[in-house]
């Protein structure tokens, strides 16, 4: 019987489901095209900062990618230096904080010590310079040197001769037993046989002994000469005077690279320059924007401001672009999925760097592939100036987009059309009091005809919807419920297609909440009717009148999140027509009866909310992460923020959910990250069930996965001789178990079966399971 038991045993762990993502896990969707700055290592492999994490990447174009997921501390490392002795890299951040990353075993140990000090606002590492065994360390507030053996502060030196106590350093460079820093008031060099922690020991430059009182942006030194630049021009320092550097036409320097003794490469913004045997030769880079350089005998390797890594040869100098696959940048806003494709808008907000705002367009990702359009990839968009997109939603047909300022794109999904939609061709208006030409879309949503509704911030005619197809937009007045001082912005329409509109004053306060109902036809404004909400006991009960998200769950219930709290309408039908007890919002109610508060997350600022499957709230806030509260809000069934998971930021601006594969994506203000939930989409009908893993393990496994689910079920565990060892109700198409019996012990060893039944009580999908104990 025990050789029948285990070959059994062995038969099912052949059968068992492999899972593609292990749940509860996380993955990054982050742009790596950006290059703040970048070096080599030992293999000539090249490692870079971008605003999405540290890009690994061969000269062939072999890419790899590390985020806060693999353990680093932040997204968007400033600066990067490799150590050769120990194979590892320094990584340094804005906010002061020093990651070592091991390349053979990929550890990150964490420096904090800059971090930490309390007597500096700004800690920004800015320059690594590694000597000997010493890293010296450019930061905010003056220089950190660290002993690279043990990881310990060495040094510190904050008074760089006369200049201003804990200046900013940008820049180093150390020659002939000579520290040369570049600061905000000039150049200071400090002779390393002496005290540099003794201010007289530096000598400094500025505009009083024949340099510049400037920011010194970068410094290189080959052959017996220093070069430094500033925003106001290239200088060479040889035999103690400054002379003005006229090799790069007026060009501004931003890194310097030694490739011998006596030549070197400079990197301006826009151009390459290469020392050839007495002078410069000039390399342009076209339309791209350079931020960092480095170098091997054979290449010379560019880092860009939004096209990844260009590689040139050393010899002849053609170039060849290493630029990574994925979103275009790290803005990300309007997530929303259709069955398996996610579109996101990027953001509203302005970078004031039109090349950088060109690009903030939107985003298709469908089957692992990201397709980015903006002004950089698509003519249409780029002759309509369309950009900053942050808002979207989702036809039949279409996927549209709302900017700021720059109207509306309507994408065809079978064919990538763009049409945009703009003061120049349709009847699109925006803010009076600001620019009526420049439409600021900040609600977008789709009614059950397929009908697309606009709002444009603050206009004179703030609603507008369009038909499938139709070439323009048919404009609303506002409604009869609200005053002059009420200003339209949010837009969500619910299952009966009445629009929730969240209002503001023109100041961006928060002003409550119209409800509106257009009726059957919605170019008759003659059977509208709209109730306007606020925080009054009376009048809506509102948590806040600031209301930032709203959604509907899988009962028909209004849930919203405002800037104090959630709360929902049982009966949403009800609001326009009701009386104040139907229009009356019910605060979450915490069934923790000792919590020191009966309302759930009363006082948190809610951001955007999303449902899942099991009809569970994910709930997305302004600096405080995210919760998830059962399908009723009345106890929080997880909580996520940065110290607690690999979230990139706790300021979150948009969640959607795949409900096919219970995969999350959250988009924070650093990047997209994602979760793998444990609820999906319910089946339409059950058969064999997917029980995983199988066979299960006490030692190695905390929970048991049951797919194949329809959407309200209860579920039996029973024994081989019938036994009914644990019972559990789940809803969606998947759900957990924790592998105990009914009394919390666990179970022996052994065949046991997953029976399904549907609410009225039969039986309808059935799995096997081993349990090993």
């Amino acid at each position: 019987m025990r050789h029948i038991f285990f070959a059994f045993l062995f038969l099912l762990l052949l059968m068992s489901n492999v899972v593609g993502q292990e749940l509860g896990s996380w993955e990054a969707y982050t742009s790596l095209r950006t290059i703040n700055n970048l070096t080599l290592d030992n293999n000539l492999n090249v490692w870079a900062v971008t605003n999405g994490g540290v890009l690994e990447t061969t000269i062939d174009g072999d890419f790899s990618a590390y985020t806060t997921i693999d353990g680093l501390s932040r997204l968007d490392g400033t600066v990067v230096a490799y150590d050769d002795t120990q194979n590892q890299l320094f990584i340094g951040y804005v906010n002061g904080v020093i990651d070592v990353f091991n390349l053979e075993t990929k550890e990150v140990q964490r420096l904090n010590d800059i971090e930490r000090s309390t007597n500096f606002t700004s800690k920004t590492i800015n320059d690594f310079l590694i000597e000997g065994r010493a890293l010296y360390v450019a930061t905010a507030f003056g220089i950190v040197v660290y002993n690279m053996d043990d990881l310990f502060v060495s040094d510190s030196f904050i008074q760089l001769g006369d200049f201003t106590r804990a200046i900013s350093v940008q820049d180093l460079s150390i020659a002939n037993n000579t520290l040369y820093a570049g600061t905000q008031e000039g150049l200071a060099i400090g002779d390393m046989n002496q005290e540099l922690a003794v201010n007289s020991n530096w000598e400094t430059y500025d505009g009083d002994n024949g340099f510049v009182s400037e920011e010194v942006i970068s410094l290189g030194y080959a052959g017996n000469s220093l070069y430094a630049s500033t925003a106001g021009g290239n200088f060479i320092f040889e035999n103690n005077t400054w002379t003005k550097n006229t090799d790069f036409n007026q060009q501004t320097i931003i890194e310097y690279l030694r490739l011998e003794d006596a030549t070197m490469v400079a990197l301006s913004n826009r151009f390459l320059y290469v020392f050839d045997s007495q002078s410069f030769e000039r390399i342009s880079l076209g339309d791209l924007r350079a931020r960092s350089v480095t170098s091997s005998q054979e290449h010379i390797l560019v880092g860009t401001e939004n096209n990844g890594i260009e590689v040139f040869e050393t010899q002849g100098l053609e170039a060849n672009s290493l630029t990574p696959s994925g979103p275009y940048q790290n803005f990300f806003d309007g997530l929303k999925f259709e069955e398996s494709i996610l579109i996101s808008a990027s953001t509203q907000e302005s970078a004031v760097n039109q090349r950088i705002d060109n690009a903030k367009g939107y985003y298709i990702f469908d089957s692992g592939e990201w397709r980015n359009f903006n002004r950089r990839t698509n003519s249409v968009i780029n002759d309509y100036g369309f950009q900053q997109a942050f808002t979207s939603t989702i036809t039949e047909e279409y996927y549209y987009f709302g900017s700021w300022g720059r109207g509306v794109a309507r994408h065809q999904k079978e064919t990538d059309e763009v049409v945009i939609f703009d003061e120049t061709n349709s009847t699109l208006r925006g803010y009076v009091d600001d620019d009526p030409l420049f439409p600021v879309i900040s609600g977008l949503a789709t009614d059950s005809k397929d009908d697309v509704w606009i709002v444009s911030r603050f206009g004179d005619t703030p609603l507008y919807f369009q038909r499938p197809g139709d070439e323009d937009w048919i404009p609303f007045s506002q409604a009869s419920a609200v005053r002059n001082s009420d200003e339209y912005y949010g837009l969500f329409i619910d299952s009966y297609d009445q629009k929730w509109i969240s209002l503001q004053t023109n100041t961006g306060s928060g002003n409550g909440l119209l409800v509106l109902n257009t009726g059957n036809d919605s170019e008759n404004s003659s059977d509208d009717a709209s109730v306007k909400l606020t925080s009054s006991p009376e009048n809506g009960n509102l948590p806040d009148e600031k209301v930032n998200a709203v959604i509907e769950d899988k009962n028909g219930e209004i849930w919203i999140g405002t800037g104090r709290g959630i709360a929902r309408f049982i009966f949403p039908e009800l609001i326009v027509e009701g009386g104040p007890n139907e229009q009356r919002a019910q605060w979450l109610i915490n069934e923790d009866t000792t919590a020191a508060s009966r309302f759930l997350l009363r006082d948190i600022k809610v951001s955007t909310m999303a449902i899942n499957a099991a009809n569970e709230k994910w709930i997305g806030t302004v600096n405080q992460g995210i919760w998830v509260l059962n399908a009723d809000g009345s106890r929080i069934i997880k909580r996520f923020n940065m110290d607690n998971s690999p979230l990139f930021s706790n300021n979150i601006k948009s969640i959607s959910i795949n409900d096919g594969t219970g995969e999350v994506f959250i988009s924070t203000e650093s990047g997209l990250i994602s979760y793998f939930d444990i609820p999906t989409r319910a089946v339409s009908e059950m058969n064999t069930l997917k029980v995983f893993p199988n066979p299960f393990e006490y030692s190695r496994h905390s929970r048991v996965v049951i797919e194949g689910l329809s959407d309200e079920t209860q579920i039996k565990i029973l024994g081989v001789d019938g036994t009914v060892v644990q019972e559990l109700t789940a809803r969606g198409g998947r759900t957990n178990w924790n592998g105990l019996d009914y009394n919390g012990n666990q179970l022996g060893t052994g065949v046991y079966f997953v029976v399904a039944y549907e609410d009225e009580g039969r039986e309808n999908g059935i799995g096997k399971l081993v349990i090993v104990r």
